[in-house]
């Protein structure tokens, strides 16, 4: 049990990310009754982590036979599914396919748990459509921070939003306007833009394919290095801010806009 879950409760030094993560975690919960389902063989190693879900106001329902997952998230419709991705590829692409059934906002979220920290690994998940890849052993603090981090990604992406927020980021489409803390952010025509779409679409990863697609348009011959050079103007102008390290590389996949540390990202 210990070595699923590592208790880092206590004052022991932390960058600042993890930091970052401890304090949303230590936040009133304002997503009490959010159902969630976690899909693990070894329930007991886990009871720590569903305990701490439950303390801080979340419905939690465990399900430690994986060929029961699928007929119990269509059950529970939860707003979170928890799997273990050490499970038989047969089982997690079952679930993830059940889970992705759902279109649109009101779908549940999904965050990976497993015990490899590899690229590949990492990389594979995000690309199957999972929100998160939280890896073993795991702090609570820091994994109840993405579990509520995730769920506000639910609650809020909005296909057409004309008013987004991202932590102290506030963004207004219809003055393309960003601030962080009441400051402005000087942002050019394309840099907001492409902002502004990772903002609608926050925790997840996109390819630079993608990116050039969706915002610069499926007719444009412009090469897949503008979206590099924009992505690095947009890190500079939130740099001062201090938070140019959300916009992250995913390596071997393209970008994502998130306040969740992966192995993966690079700022």
């Amino acid at each position: 049990m210990e070595g699923l879950i590592n208790r880092a409760d206590g004052d022991t030094e932390l960058p600042d990310s993890a930091r970052d993560l401890r304090a949303i975690a230590q936040q009133p919960s304002r997503l009490a009754q959010q159902r969630v389902v976690i899909v693990d063989r070894d329930p007991e190693a886990l009871q720590p982590l569903r305990n701490k879900l439950v303390q801080v106001g979340f419905e939690v329902c465990f399900i430690g036979r994986p060929e029961e997952a699928v007929a119990a998230i269509e059950r529970k419709q939860p707003h979170l599914v928890m799997l273990d991705w050490d499970l038989p590829g047969v089982f997690t692409m079952e679930v993830v396919r059940q889970v992705r059934h759902w279109v649109g906002l009101e779908g549940p979220r999904l965050i990976a748990l497993s015990t490899f920290a590899g690229e590949e690994r990492v990389v594979s998940g995000l690309e199957l459509g999972v929100d998160d890849y939280v890896i073993k052993p795991f702090s609570l603090p820091e994994l109840v921070a993405r579990v509520r981090a995730v769920l506000r990604a639910r609650k809020g992406t909005v296909e057409d939003a004309d008013y987004v927020e991202f932590g102290e980021l506030r963004m207004d489409a219809c003055d393309e306007r960003i601030t962080i803390r009441d400051r402005r952010v000087s942002l050019r025509s394309m840099e907001f833009r492409l902002l502004r779409f990772l903002l609608r679409h926050p925790n997840r990863a996109f390819k630079r394919e993608t990116l050039l697609n969706s915002v610069w348009g499926h007719d444009c011959d412009t090469d897949l290095r503008a979206v590099d050079v924009t992505v690095q103007r947009i890190r500079k102008a939130l740099e001062p801010h201090g938070y140019h390290g959300y916009l992250q590389t995913i390596r071997g996949v393209g970008y994502r806009l998130s306040m969740c540390v992966a192995g993966t990202a690079r700022g």
